[in-house]
């Protein structure tokens, strides 16, 4: 099973920041009002620190969990920005990409279940206010492509 001493310091801060990347991700996708905004902040937040059992990666996420829910980690995810909408989708998508790198070092099986929880959380984002966008149904799509599982139907 892989863990924090397998990635180098780069990957693995790629790999704690994406949990609150895929928030800033959704957010962005989403265009809700403030208090969508509120319940998405807190469906990702559950999300993120309650990961049901995600077999052979459930070690690795115990591990990054922590680093994710971090005063520091929050501050560093910073407020994307762009000239379109779009544009900071592919931004804050790009931004993810880091971390896929980083997971080939983890077998197969953690692949997938690190990669669907961080599917988890966009969809659970995407769910909090009313209804789903066709933005957030193809950014979800697209942050299932980056961490190569499926894309689940919204």
């Amino acid at each position: 099973m892989s863990s924090k001493a397998d990635f180098t310091d780069e990957e693995w801060t790629a790999i704690t920041d994406a949990p609150l990347e895929v928030m800033v991700t959704m957010f962005t996708a989403g265009q809700h009002g403030p208090i969508s905004t509120i319940k998405e902040s807190s469906a990702g937040a559950h999300a993120i620190t309650q990961p049901g059992n995600r077999g052979a990666a459930s070690a690795l996420i115990a591990e990054i969990v922590p680093v994710a829910e971090s005063k520091q980690a929050r501050h560093d995810a910073g407020h994307p920005h762009g000239a379109s909408i779009d544009e900071v989708i592919a931004a804050c998508l790009a931004k993810l990409k880091p971390a896929a790198r980083a997971l080939a070092k983890a077998s197969d099986e953690e692949r997938t279940e690190l990669g669907g929880w961080l599917v988890d959380i966009a969809v659970a984002v995407a769910k909090a206010a009313k209804g789903v966008t066709d933005t957030e149904r193809e950014t979800v799509g697209q942050i299932a492509a980056i961490f190569g599982v499926p894309s689940p139907e919204l």
